[in-house]
């Protein structure tokens, strides 16, 4: 009687400080393959029992904030069999650290071989103003399997204050068979129109004109792309500046340097010869996202240390800020505003032990949390 008493106190002693600490600024929410939430156990046995449901086969690797309705809509991309979830939302009112996944819209939405719902996104956008999300579908599921091109590839807009689907864009047209469309901005012109823009690591940037239905190819000089393989990555943000004159800028992984171009060059058809070189790479890095303005977030290849660079300065060491501390075990995959003051949100992961197959039974260990310098040291 006595173990009981004291077990029950020191739960519920646990119990406040989880939820206490939930409470504070510093909340993280933790993501791991069982947080798919299914309408009921019957349905979520039938997912398992058919292997439609494998929580070893789930990563998220890219997020937005909608900042209106407190909530995250993340990106599930179908990278392997088992993932019943390719757009999920999480609720960030709960009081609960451990996140709740539920499908973006809805689970009719998730069907795979449904070419009028989502196959594998592989990245979302938030236009804050207008209130509409962007969603970029490549139809590949499996990809790091036994690649399944389910559907043509896409982008669905969906309205964020009801969440109703408000265009769809096929990309069959613009884009190769051998293409692999990896990262989406938006941006709109001078008279409000909007742009998607979609990076092909093929050497390509698609401009998708929303208003007129056009769509256009970026092609980049082979130098660029020099000493880059096939399956290389594209990276590419959105940087916002005063009088709409906001820049997308652009670098492989494995590129010597880092590019721009102003978004209305794109708009126009300005081309090749309207790419600026913005600063020459120390060593491979990866372009997470922006503050939502001109600032770019980064890191190097295979190092958690977070750093912020103002894009009105060269693209040089000497110009990062240091904004996070290294995160043991993790690596973040993209960072996104909150919506809120200056705050960002970073989603990490050990992606790393994803792509290796060491997860174990509950596949990737993910973490959604405020950029802070503070150090954690919680590897699991």
């Amino acid at each position: 009687m006595l173990f009981r008493i004291l077990f029950g106190s020191l739960l519920a002693a646990f119990c406040l400080a989880e939820i206490k600490h939930c409470d504070n600024p510093d909340k993280i929410y933790r993501i791991n393959g069982n947080s798919i939430d299914f309408p009921c156990e019957s349905t979520k046995n039938i997912f398992i029992t058919t292997d439609r449901y494998k929580p070893c086969s789930i990563i998220p690797m890219r997020f937005q904030i909608d900042s209106d309705r407190d909530r995250c809509i993340v990106v599930l991309t179908r990278l392997r069999s088992g993932n019943p979830v390719t757009l999920g939302v999480i609720d960030l009112k709960r009081s609960s650290c451990y996140a709740h996944i539920a499908p973006y819209p809805c689970w009719s939405y998730q069907e795979e071989g449904n070419c009028n719902a989502l196959q594998s996104v592989v990245d979302v956008y938030i236009d804050a103003k207008k209130k509409i999300m962007w969603a970029l579908d490549s139809g590949i599921c499996n990809s790091l399997e036994q690649p399944i091109k389910r559907c043509s590839p896409k982008v669905v807009a969906f309205d964020l204050e009801n969440d109703k689907t408000v265009k769809t864009v096929d990309l069959s047209d613009i884009l190769k068979p051998t293409s692999r469309p990896q990262y989406l901005v938006v941006d709109y012109s001078k008279h409000g129109f909007p742009y998607c823009y979609i990076s092909d690591p093929e050497g390509v940037i698609v401009v998708v004109d929303i208003q007129n239905a056009k769509m256009s190819r970026l092609m980049m000089p082979r130098a660029i792309s020099a000493g880059c393989g096939n399956s290389d990555v594209l990276y590419m943000v959105l940087v916002h500046r005063p009088n709409n004159n906001n820049m997308v800028v652009f670098s492989y992984l494995c590129g010597q340097k880092v590019y721009g171009i102003k978004s209305e060059y794109l708009q126009t058809g300005r081309g090749a010869n309207a790419i600026v070189e913005l600063g020459s790479k120390s060593k491979h890095s990866v372009l997470l996202g922006t503050d939502g303005g001109n600032n770019v977030i980064l890191r190097y290849r295979s190092e958690s240390e977070l750093y912020k660079w103002n894009t009105d300065q060269p693209y040089r060491e000497c110009n990062f800020e240091l904004v996070q501390l290294a995160e043991e075990c993790r690596l973040s995959t993209h960072v996104a505003p909150s919506g809120r003051d200056d705050l960002m949100y970073s989603l990490s992961s050990n992606v790393a032990d994803y792509l290796n197959h060491t997860c174990g039974a509950g596949g990737a260990s993910a973490r959604l949390k405020y950029i802070s310098k503070e150090f954690e040291d919680d590897c699991y």
